[in-house]
């Protein structure tokens, strides 16, 4: 969903704050229940989510996005990522293979 957004809003200079965007975006990306999705983004529980996760990225000192905070599974060090240009290295330090931002399906 995240793909299509982005895609409308660079490619088709489509309003991605519009709820029939969003609509369209998700079922675009085959989101199972987009109004689920619209409901659970409506609750305390997306709001709480949200000021966390903003929390978390200031005290990490993100300094823009995209960007990634993993546990490094052999020595627990929290690890920093900026830029899609890292996501090969992500994927090596969590020990899954990076197979590239439109992977083929499987």
């Amino acid at each position: 969903m995240t793909r299509q957004a982005w895609l409308g809003l660079y490619s088709r200079d489509i309003d991605i704050t519009d709820s029939d965007n969003v609509r369209s975006f998700a079922a675009a990306a085959g989101v199972p229940d987009p109004e689920g999705l619209f409901e659970l983004s409506k609750g305390g529980e997306a709001r709480q989510q949200l000021i966390d996760n903003t929390t978390e990225a200031l005290e990490s000192k993100c300094f823009g996005a995209p960007w990634f905070t993993v546990d490094h599974p052999v020595t627990g060090r929290r690890e920093k990522f900026f830029g899609h240009d890292r996501m090969e290295m992500l994927g090596w330090v969590i020990g899954q293979e990076y197979k590239g931002h439109n992977p083929p399906q499987e």
